[in-house]
């Protein structure tokens, strides 16, 4: 099969392809939701995974671009799997209502994922992807704080902070996902964060990163 992966973060989609890696023969990538449509336009795909949330053209600005095309080709509607780090459940209603097939919620399960494809896992057990990744997911995660603290720009400090709480969701790290949360609100509250905001966040990322090692 031939999977179209979506994600503004890097890191993201080397984990989605790492999960999907007994199970798609072709997987192609995109950044963001016009660079998505674009390869939309130009393969079929037996899948999307599109995340919802990303800069420029969004997750439902790209599927209805998609949708909007399969009309006009008269094509079968394909299987596009919503990714989507929202809480609420009228979110997911929202998304399936702009056309996606199923939305799937992050952190997102390799499990989860073949099971929404409607694929079987291989015969036997295979290594979790999840584990080699770490180590540059934790850098990543380390470099992004630092250019936090020194941002002087609160629309792209805003931006880089909602993609780190949605990459520790993908990796599983819920209770720090959910600390940038509130981090998060409180910035777009009162303003960028102190220092010792920044220093409590790296001694959690340390202590993540210390065990998982």
């Amino acid at each position: 099969m031939r999977v179209l992966v979506v994600d503004d973060v890097d890191i993201n989609r080397y984990m989605l392809k790492a999960h999907l890696e007994y199970a798609a023969q072709y997987i192609d990538e995109a950044a963001d939701g016009f660079a998505a449509l674009g390869l939309f336009k130009q393969h079929r795909y037996d899948a999307v995974l599109l995340d919802i949330e990303m800069p420029g053209l969004d997750g439902y600005g790209a599927l209805a671009g998609m949708r909007k095309w399969e009309l006009e080709q008269q094509l079968p509607r394909t299987l596009i799997l919503a990714v989507t780090s929202s809480d609420f459940p009228e979110d997911g209603q929202r998304i399936l209502d702009a056309g996606a097939s199923a939305y799937l919620a992050k952190p997102l399960k390799q499990k989860e994922l073949l099971k929404a494809l409607q694929l079987l896992q291989p015969a036997g057990p295979a290594p979790h992807p999840m584990a080699s990744l770490f180590p540059k997911m934790f850098t990543y995660a380390g470099i992004m704080l630092d250019e936090l603290e020194t941002s002087d720009e609160p629309e792209a400090a805003s931006r880089k902070l909602h993609q780190l709480r949605g990459m520790m969701a993908v990796y599983g790290f819920v209770d720090f996902a959910e600390h940038l949360k509130q981090v998060h609100t409180a910035m777009q509250r009162d303003g960028m964060p102190k220092k010792t905001v920044f220093d409590q966040l790296r001694k959690e990322l340390h202590d993540l990163k210390t065990a998982t090692a």
